[in-house]
């Protein structure tokens, strides 16, 4: 058998990083566990629920409702809510209507694309529940078990106020740090 050899080492202590006086060091978590504590994250979330920019991507009777929101008669620009036509401009994403699982790879891919935090809503009875489509070969249920939904607007269509309605919920939700989406 053949022989094991121990080697000697510097009997130097290795310690962590040393105090300096008067410098004050830090670690991305002290940063983060700070501003969770902190007003810091009241007024973030203050900017995140007043620059809500909804990423248009119209789906069946639901998308013209949707459409028909971010015109001029409804005026969502004053809750500072506008759509947006690219998933990396966009921190929230509209599921109007039904998705079908050929369109469901792509809603995914724009899902990813879109930067954090982000947030979901699902509009009117196909995108919560199936609506008449329910259990249809074509047609994808439950999507609240692929994107995590934070507002419902049931509707067949709902109208654009009660969009409007949603996206004061969601503000709500973000001013209270109780978003599913992300985790800041």
């Amino acid at each position: 058998m053949g022989e094991v050899k121990e080697t000697k080492t510097n009997n130097t202590k290795e310690t962590p990083e040393e105090e300096i006086p008067g410098v004050i060091t830090t670690t991305t978590n002290a940063i983060s566990d700070f501003l969770k504590k902190t007003k810091a994250q009241d007024l973030i979330n203050w900017g995140r629920k007043n620059s809500l920019w909804f990423m248009t991507q119209p789906m069946g009777c639901c998308g013209v409702e949707m459409i028909a929101t971010g015109c001029a008669h409804y005026d969502t620009d004053r809750f500072g809510i506008i759509p947006r036509n690219s998933p990396r401009h966009a921190d929230v994403m509209i599921i109007s209507g039904y998705v079908t699982k050929k369109y469901l790879p792509a809603l995914k891919r724009l899902w990813e694309q879109m930067p954090a935090p982000k947030w979901v809503i699902a509009m009117g009875d196909c995108s919560i529940s199936g609506g008449p489509f329910y259990e249809s070969y074509s047609t994808v249920q439950n999507i609240d078990e692929l994107f995590p939904i934070d507002v419902f607007i049931p509707g067949c269509p709902p109208r654009p106020e009660a969009l409007i309605q949603g996206f004061v919920e969601l503000q709500e939700k973000i001013k209270a740090k109780k978003d599913r989406g992300t985790e800041y």
